[in-house]
C-alpha cells in the first residue's frame, strides 16, 4: 500500500488523511489525533501546529506493507524537517541530509516529525548541514530525546506533557543548530586546554575531508595520546573518531550529490575513497537507498 500526502502543509496532510483514506479525526487538548481504520492496521498520528511551526507524534501498525511518499519537495515553504524514531533514537533530517524527495517505509512506526522554518536558525542549509551531525550527537539533544519517549503518547491525557517536552526540544535544537561550534552539554570535568585539544582535532578532521586520518596522526597533531583522544572526543562530538569520520564524510558526499550534481562515484573519490563499491555500500546503510 501507499500513502501520498501533503507533508509540509499540516491542515493538507490531516484534510488528506480523513477524506482521502478514511482516517478518524479527534481533538486532544492542543493537538489533533487521526486514528487508523481498522482494515488498515492499528495507530494514530498526533499532530501539533503552532503557528508556522508543526509536528507529528505517531505509532501505527499498518496491517501490509506501507510505503509514504509526499509530493513536496524537500524545503518547500523554507521548513527544514526532522525525524526520530524510537528504534534508534537519531536525529535525521531530509533537508540536512540532502535529500530532494520525501519517501519512506512506515509499515511499522513509533517516531516524531518536526517542521520549522529556516528563519529560526542562525546560518544557511549548507552551513546547517555542516553542523548537523555534531548537533545530533550532542549529549543534552540525545538526553532530550529518550526524554521524549518515555512520555506515552498511547494515553492521550499525557498531550499537555507532550507537547510541552516537543516544543522544549524544538527550543534547544534551534539554539544547538545555530552555534557555530556546538559545545558539550556536559565535559565531564574536562579542562579547558583538553576541550581545544579536541576541538582542534575536530578541526583537523573536518579540513582533511579528502585524506585518510589515522587516530595516530590525530593525537600527535594535537598532543594528546591515542587511549585519551578517543575517549574524549567522544565525549564531546558523539561518535568514535572512526565512525565520526565517515559519518562526515557520507555526509559531505551527498551534499556533493545534491548541490554539485556529481554522481556518487566521483564524490566518493573526492573524500579519498579508492574502493568506490564500499562506500556505496557506506552510504546506502547510512541514508537507506543510493
Amino acid at each position: 500500500m501507499q500513502l501520498l500526502l501533503p507533508y509540509a502543509d499540516p491542515t493538507k496532510y490531516l484534510q488528506e488523511l480523513t477524506t482521502k483514506y478514511g482516517f478518524s479525526s479527534r481533538d486532544t487538548w492542543s493537538s489533533k489525533s487521526i486514528i487508523l481504520p481498522e482494515h488498515m492496521g492499528t495507530g494514530f498520528v498526533q499532530v501539533f501546529i503552532k503557528n508556522d511551526i508543526h509536528f507529528f507524534r505517531g505509532i501505527w501498525d499498518f496491517n501490509e506493507p506501507t510505503q509514504f511518499y509526499s509530493p513536496d519537495p524537500v524545503g518547500q515553504r523554507g521548513l527544514i524537517d526532522f525525524r526520530i524514531s524510537n528504534e534508534d533514537q537519531l536525529l535525521h533530517s531530509a533537508a540536512l541530509e540532502g535529500a530532494k524527495k520525501f519517501g519512506w517505509e512506515i509499515t511499522r512506526v513509533d517516531g516524531i516529525r518536526f517542521f520549522i522554518p529556516e528563519a529560526y536558525f542562525t546560518g544557511g542549509i549548507t552551513e546547517l548541514s555542516r553542523r548537523f551531525q555534531s548537533c545530533a550527537h550532542h549529549p543534552q539533544v540525545k538526553q532530550l530525546i529518550k526524554q521524549l519517549f518515555e512520555i506515552s503518547a498511547r494515553d492521550f491525557s499525557n498531550t499537555m506533557l507532550l507537547d510541552a517536552k516537543l516544543t522544549e526540544f524544538i527550543y534547544y535544537l534551534i539554539r544547538h543548530l545555530s552555534q557555530k561550534e556546538i559545545e558539550p552539554a556536559d565535559s565531564d570535568g574536562l579542562t579547558q586546554r583538553r576541550l581545544d585539544s579536541i576541538r582542534e582535532a575536530h578541526t583537523r578532521i573536518m579540513s582533511n575531508m579528502d585524506t585518510e586520518i589515522s587516530v595516530l596522526q590525530l593525537s600527535r597533531w594535537v598532543g594528546l595520546n591515542e587511549c585519551d583522544l578517543k575517549r574524549d572526543f567522544k565525549k564531546v562530538y558523539g561518535l568514535p573518531i572512526r565512525q565520526y569520520i565517515i559519518q562526515q564524510k557520507i555526509q559531505m558526499a551527498n551534499l556533493l550529490v545534491a548541490e554539485n550534481h556529481v554522481d556518487l562515484a566521483e564524490a566518493a573519490r573526492s573524500l579519498g575513497y579508492t574502493n568506490i563499491r564500499y562506500f556505496e555500500m557506506l552510504f546506502k546503510r547510512y541514508y537507506g537507498k543510493i
